[in-house]
This record gives structure tokens, C-alpha cells and sequence, in this order.
């Protein structure tokens, strides 16, 4: 392989570490962001599968001591995005890792930098780029109601949210990482109006670093969480059916369908609880109004691990201001685990001219691992 195209596909190592992280698993429960570690070794395999791509080197100590190292590199879809493919860094290639260790034992790491035995240092973050500073008016149907997917003839999906976790909408921001773990545990009563037990519960998910988190075990994330995940949504409006359905394009490639045809709102008791609810959804403008019931409480309905009961009524708000803009906004209402109902939100960006990747939780070089 040519040097110039090695570097120019260059790995994007750590641009998980500073944007939310693929969804399969948290990236603090996983790794301790407060050591690191620098290792020199041989390739000896290359794991390029869905959501985490791996390769893999033998390590060898002071005393002569082999070890097999398995470090985590990204996702193939930013990773395939900036060039690099399977057969960018050759098995038997000499190289030295820099990068986040795994807790506990397991001979496992999160590579910031690779460099090789030249000198040469593999290393790149891509990023989107920005909306154009004067954006432009969001697309419409012949009726002149705002579309939520592309215009005609075009393509695109809506990115990442702009928030890493859903907070009550009071003004002051709270500080917290990429999992939506708080930096202050203390800052818990600024979050969301808990019930004591609720806060309990969201405190212990807390200090556990989302260790329980089902996301990790490919259950779907309904609720505002399918919002959240790293890889954006679809929206593709149905209305021939009167139905609009939301795509994921993280966690296991669900979709949420929201009825738009008239039908009342059920009530939480008449409907069959499930990880989406029962969704209806009515235009206010150019504001699309989905109210949803009927939840089952085996899932997060946001990051960072706030709880819910069957009880939980959402109301979402979903508008597109401009082309680039998705703006979410949600209200909660759950008296088993609020005190009242409170609202958050945050928006989406458009990714143009592209397709959301197929992004399959299962499908992972992790269940190799020695647990």
C-alpha cells in the first residue's frame, strides 16, 4: 500500500472519546479514561465488524512474556469514511499503541494513536462539517407542509443530538461526559424532579457507570433515547398510510412508527406495553405533536439512565426550522417515577447526501473476549 493513501485514510481513533460513543456499550464502564497505556507489538488480526471494529497485537514484556492486546479503534462507518479500510494496517505490521486500558483485568484498550516502527503516526479525526452559516429553508411537500426527510430527489438522515443526555430544561447547564454520566453525582436534583426512589435508582445506574444499561445487550432504546443514538435517524413519512416511520440508525436497527390518522390517544391500561409505546401524532403548524402511552419498563428511555415506570405519557414536539435543524423537544409525564411532568430537548443536524448506515448491535467482536 502506498505510504500517501495509508495516511491519508488514517484511523479515526478517538473521535468517540470527545462525541457520544457507539451505542453498544459505555465507553466509561468499559475503559478508565483516568490511566493510560502505551504498548509496542505485532499485528496479528483485524476484527472489522459492526459496531466496533478491533485489531489485535502480541505484546511482549521485560521477562519475554507474549500477550495478545485487543484494542477497539472505532466504528467501520467513520472509519471507512476517512479512507481506512480492512487491509489498511497489514497483520505483522510493527506498532506502537497509545490508549485508554480497559477496567479490570482484560488485556484491553481504546487506541488514541497508533504509530509505526518508521515513525510514522497514523492518526486522524474526522468531522462533519458545519451547517452553512445561512441555512437554508427546509424542504416542503406540494401542500406546503414542512417534509422531515429529504426533498425530493435527494438524501440524507439527522445526525447525532446536540445534548449527550436529556436534562430538565431549567437554564443551567449540567456538566456530565459523553455517557451522560454526571460529573457531580450531587448535581442528580438539578436533572429531573425524581421521586425519592427514582433518584435512588438514577444515582445507583450512576455510580455503576450505566453497567445495567440494556442498550448494551441490544434491547431497543425507546423513547426519546432513539433520538440519542450515535448514528442519527430517518424520518420517512408514510402518507399514503397516514404514518410516519423513525428509523434508527444505532442500537438494533429498530423503528418506531407514529399514526397519524386521526386515531385518539389511547390510555396506558388499553394498550399492549412495548419498548416504542403506541404513538399518535397530530400537525400543530409546522410542528409535528406525538403523544405515546403504552411503555414497557425493561428499557432506559434516555442516556444516563434515568428511570421510568408503565406509566410514563410522553409528548414530543418535532419541528424542522431550516433545512439543517431537527428540533426535539419532550415532555415527561410520569408519576410513578416524577413529581410532575418537566421538559428537555436538543437538536439534530442533517447529514446530506447520504444513506443511515446499517449499524447492527449483535453483529461484534466483543463476545470473543474473555469475560
Amino acid at each position: 500500500m502506498k505510504t500517501r493513501g495509508l495516511v491519508a485514510a488514517v484511523l479515526t481513533l478517538l473521535m468517540l472519546l470527545a462525541a457520544p460513543l457507539s451505542a453498544h456499550h459505555s465507553f466509561t464502564a468499559t475503559y478508565d479514561s483516568g490511566r493510560k497505556v502505551t504498548l509496542r507489538g505485532t499485528v496479528t488480526r483485524i476484527d472489522w465488524v459492526n459496531p466496533h471494529a478491533y485489531f489485535y497485537i502480541n505484546v511482549t514484556d521485560a521477562s519475554g512474556i507474549v500477550t495478545n492486546w485487543a484494542l477497539e479503534f472505532g466504528n467501520i462507518f467513520d472509519l471507512e469514511r476517512s479512507g481506512w479500510t480492512e487491509e489498511s494496517l497489514p497483520i505483522g505490521e510493527a506498532v506502537a499503541v497509545e490508549g485508554v486500558p480497559a477496567r479490570g483485568p482484560a488485556r484491553r484498550a481504546y487506541a488514541q494513536s497508533v504509530t509505526r516502527a518508521s515513525g510514522q503516526r497514523l492518526f486522524a479525526i474526522t468531522q462533519r462539517p458545519a451547517p452553512p452559516a445561512r441555512p437554508e429553508p427546509a424542504p416542503r411537500w406540494p401542500d406546503g407542509k414542512v417534509r422531515l426527510g429529504p426533498a425530493p430527489g435527494k438524501k440524507g438522515y439527522w445526525g447525532p443530538a446536540s445534548a449527550v443526555g436529556l436534562v430538565e430544561r431549567t437554564g443551567a447547564p449540567i456538566a456530565m461526559n459523553a455517557d451522560a454520566i454526571l460529573d457531580n453525582i450531587s448535581d442528580a436534583d438539578r436533572v429531573a424532579p425524581f421521586q425519592p426512589w427514582a433518584k435512588a435508582l438514577y444515582e445507583r445506574r450512576q455510580r455503576r457507570l450505566l453497567q445495567d444499561d440494556p442498550l448494551t445487550r441490544c434491547l431497543p432504546p425507546g423513547g426519546p433515547r432513539q433520538f440519542h443514538t450515535p448514528y442519527g435517524i430517518q424520518m420517512v413519512e408514510q402518507r399514503e398510510v397516514n404514518r410516519i416511520l423513525v428509523l434508527l440508525g444505532g442500537g438494533n436497527r429498530n423503528w418506531h412508527v407514529i399514526n397519524t390518522d386521526g386515531r385518539p390517544v389511547g390510555q396506558a391500561a388499553e394498550v399492549v406495553p412495548t419498548f416504542y409505546g403506541t404513538s399518535v401524532g397530530h400537525w400543530e403548524g409546522d410542528t409535528l405533536v406525538v403523544e405515546t402511552v403504552g411503555f414497557n419498563d425493561k428499557f432506559w428511555f434516555t442516556s444516563g439512565g434515568l428511570p421510568h415506570t408503565d406509566a410514563l405519557h410522553l409528548t414530543e414536539r418535532i419541528s424542522r426550522p431550516d433545512l439543517n435543524t431537527l428540533r426535539y423537544d419532550v415532555t415527561v409525564d410520569d408519576p410513578g417515577a416524577y413529581s410532575r411532568p418537566w421538559t428537555g430537548g436538543w437538536t439534530l443536524q442533517w447529514v446530506p447526501d447520504e444513506e443511515i448506515q446499517e449499524y447492527f448491535c449483535e453483529e461484534n467482536a466483543e463476545s470473543t473476549f474473555d469475560r
